[in-house]
């Protein structure tokens, strides 16, 4: 016997038959749509308005968050904190009941509740503290220093009013954490502390005034510098006079070797051979008349020999006349040695000079020796006095 089953098949429906189907339900959907509208409409006439006030504070990291000792070595302080961490502390206060409650005494419980403000004055108050607490908002960014502050309300300028006394309070309650509580007795013994220093600047100006002293340190530095330069200009002045010295003597000795005076020109006597040529002069003539034998003629040759046997002797010929005058060399060599002796004059006086300063320069410094250690306690009392004003 054969079984017959049936299958139940979903129809499909195009694009135009879902078209078709919506406008069948036309007026369902306006009826919802209407229900919605009317809904939203209502919520959004009944609902109640409200206004946000932000404003934005800096809390950066003052002397506050630094710990500086009073005493002791003033350089080791701590590092400051981070930004974040020093907004997230100034958030702390900013939020902190105390600051709320300041602000509900300065403005009024009123004036942050409006124009519903209902109750006693206990109630109002604590009606506005909680206003504020949840109208209040406090917040921070990572890695920053400003802290976002707002005040939601019904109405903007209270909302407004009430943030900027937030943030007054804020500043005041900031400085009353912060401050010092020891302050008066810190200010007697700063007090103390300054008419010491003005003792102690007194002694040290006195004792410097009194040594004919500006600056202890720098008279000193002055001081060794000054000598050290006159120290080697000395060295140098005393080579420089046994240099001159010594020139001068060297040009003394060759002074007293050349001669002062030099002949400038002298004429020879030749008189004996001017006789021999005036004889054989007269010989010629004579033989002009007689003959070799005759007896001028041998008188003449007589004389000539002697004249001649005189002149081998080698005495007839010398000065006749001899003119002198100074010697250049001699004059030369005087002159130089006026100059040298005047140069080591004038390096003698310079070294005589240069000494006498180096004696005071030392007798200077041998007295800065004897009146360091007094300048060393009065300017040792003035720094720590100063490091405790501080």
């Amino acid at each position: 016997m054969r079984t017959t089953a049936y299958t139940t098949v979903r129809p499909r429906y195009g694009f135009a038959d879902i078209v078709g189907l919506l406008f069948r339900e036309l007026l369902l959907m306006i009826v919802i749509f209407l229900a919605v509208f009317a809904l939203g409409t209502l919520a959004v006439l009944t609902l109640k308005k409200s206004y946000t006030a932000t404003s934005s504070v800096y809390a950066g990291a003052g002397q506050e968050y630094v710990y500086q000792p009073r005493v002791g070595v003033t350089d080791r302080t701590a590092q400051p904190l981070e930004a974040s961490a020093v907004a997230q502390a100034e958030a702390q206060i900013l939020g902190s009941l105390e600051v709320k409650r300041r602000t509900v005494e300065a403005l009024g419980a009123d004036v942050i509740l409006g124009p519903k403000a209902r109750g006693t004055a206990t109630e109002r108050e604590l009606a506005a503290l909680k206003a504020l607490d949840g109208g209040l908002g406090v917040g921070t960014t990572p890695a920053s220093a400003i802290i976002s502050v707002s005040y939601e309300a019904g109405d903007p300028e209270r909302a407004a009013r009430v943030l900027n006394a937030v943030v007054e309070q804020y500043l005041i309650q900031r400085r009353n954490v912060f401050r010092d509580r020891a302050s008066p007795a810190f200010t007697a013994q700063r007090e103390a502390f300054e008419t010491e220093l003005g003792d102690a600047d007194t002694a040290y100006e006195a004792f410097l005034r009194s040594n004919d002293i500006g600056d202890f340190a720098t008279a000193k530095a002055t001081l060794a510098a000054t000598y050290q330069t006159t120290f080697a200009e000395t060295l140098s002045v005393r080579a420089q006079l046994n240099q001159a010295s010594q020139r001068l003597r060297t040009l003394e000795a060759q002074l007293a070797r050349q001669p002062a005076e030099v002949v400038l020109q002298q004429d020879l006597n030749v008189s004996a051979q001017d006789q021999i040529l005036t004889l054989r002069t007269e010989r010629e003539n004579l033989l002009a008349r007689y003959t070799e034998d005759a007896q001028p003629v041998r008188d003449i040759d007589q004389r000539i020999a002697q004249l001649q046997a005189y002149v081998a002797t080698g005495t007839t010929v010398g000065a006749r006349e001899v003119r002198t005058g100074p010697s250049t060399i001699f004059t030369e060599i005087e002159t130089t040695r006026i100059n040298a002796a005047a140069d080591r004059d004038a390096l003698a006086a310079r070294l005589s000079v240069l000494e006498g300063q180096l004696n005071t320069l030392r007798a200077r410094q041998s007295h800065l020796t004897q009146l360091e250690s007094t300048n060393s306690t009065l300017a040792g009392n003035r720094e720590v006095l100063t490091a405790k004003v501080r």
